[in-house]
């Protein structure tokens, strides 16, 4: 016995999820005997020792785009499952209502839902508040700003096309061939100081080598690591960190205060709080219990058993319809689901 509870992101078009596929989705997980169960209901079965009965399903969206209103919305209504989206407090925008899908297409324009969307990609305070009043949605936090910070000094990649978001929002350096370093949520590790004449130095050396036709090349990111090892041993680069203390007060303030900005414009309170990128460490969670939260959720895959820690709530992110009709088989049976977990952890 026990409760799935899936993780989305974007339901649009041209993302892994499209409206019609997550349309598809909720008949699979109909068809599949899975019935809907409200978070809160979750975690009410775990405080009384119990677990929650077998086959329910709860969904959940991360980040708070518009799209989950616009698109997703309309859906879940349609099929009667009950859902909740964590919100990034200082994304969500104010004085917005916009129409959802659904209602354009009873308007028959339709296709005005593109220009909606440009307004702002995320959700605002006025689309949260019709949903949660529709019963079938609950609020909570993903951070305050879900930012990420640099962890170590291995170099996931050198910038090669700007696609990395969470880069070009950490340091604000769109320049191609700079480096971009490991990642954690920046609640979960002391965030690393890379060094500035390095960054300089190899976007320079792109620039010279004939910048973005230099990416063409196919040892394009080995030329950059040689050149990377070459000036760090050169010039000693040793590479920086923050302290405890300076991490810890960003952790209460990320975690404090979305929560309170939340209760403040929704006038309901947030006992839920889900992890940016599932990063967690025992800072983040005793932090979250002091904030008096009921649940942290993870990328932790599995189902939610009687036995299962509040703060470490797994999730199955969604793929595809095929992948979750496949998967569903595992998460009918606890047992099944166990031994997957079991074998998942083994391989990442």
């Amino acid at each position: 016995m026990g409760s799935l509870i899936l993780c989305y992101h974007h339901i649009n078009y041209g993302e892994r999820i499209t409206p019609e596929g997550f349309e598809e989705n909720l008949k699979i997980l109909k068809d599949s005997g899975f019935k809907p169960i409200k978070l809160n209901e979750i975690y009410e079965y775990l405080r009384k020792g119990k677990s929650p009965p077998e086959k329910t399903v709860h969904i959940t969206f991360d980040d708070g785009y518009a799209d989950n209103y616009l698109y997703a919305y309309p859906i879940l209504k349609k099929y009667g499952f009950f859902a909740t989206i964590f919100v990034i407090a200082n994304k969500v925008v104010e004085g917005l209502k916009r129409a959802t899908y659904d209602q354009l297409l009873g308007m028959n324009i339709a296709n005005q839902v593109k220009e909606l969307e440009e307004k702002s990609k995320y959700v605002s305070w006025e689309e949260l508040t019709e949903m949660i009043e529709s019963g079938i949605f609950e609020v909570g936090s993903h951070s305050l700003n879900h930012m990420a910070c640099f962890c170590c000094d291995k170099v996931h990649k050198f910038n090669p096309d700007n696609s990395y978001e969470w880069y070009i929002e950490l340091t604000n350096d769109r320049r191609l061939g700079v480096p971009i370093y490991e990642k954690k949520w920046d609640c979960t590790t002391l965030c690393m100081k890379d060094d500035f004449a390095l960054r300089n130095h190899l976007a320079n050396y792109v620039k010279e080598h004939g910048g973005v036709l230099f990416f063409k090349r196919p040892n394009a990111q080995n030329i950059l690591m040689k050149e990377f090892k070459k000036y760090t041993k050169k010039h000693e680069i040793k590479f920086g960190f923050e302290t405890q203390e300076e991490k810890l007060e960003r952790v209460e303030t990320e975690i404090k205060e979305s929560k309170r900005i939340i209760e403040e414009k929704l006038w309901r309170k947030v006992y839920f709080f889900c992890y940016p990128w599932g990063d967690y460490d025992s800072d983040s969670i005793y932090e979250l219990q002091r904030q008096n939260y009921k649940a942290g959720l993870t990328l932790n895959v599995g189902l939610v058993e009687k036995d299962t820690y509040p703060f470490l709530f797994p999730r199955v992110e969604v793929r595809s319809s095929k992948w979750l009709k496949k998967r569903l088989k595992i998460y009918s049976s606890s047992t099944l689901s166990r031994i997957y977990s079991k074998i998942h952890r083994s391989i990442i």
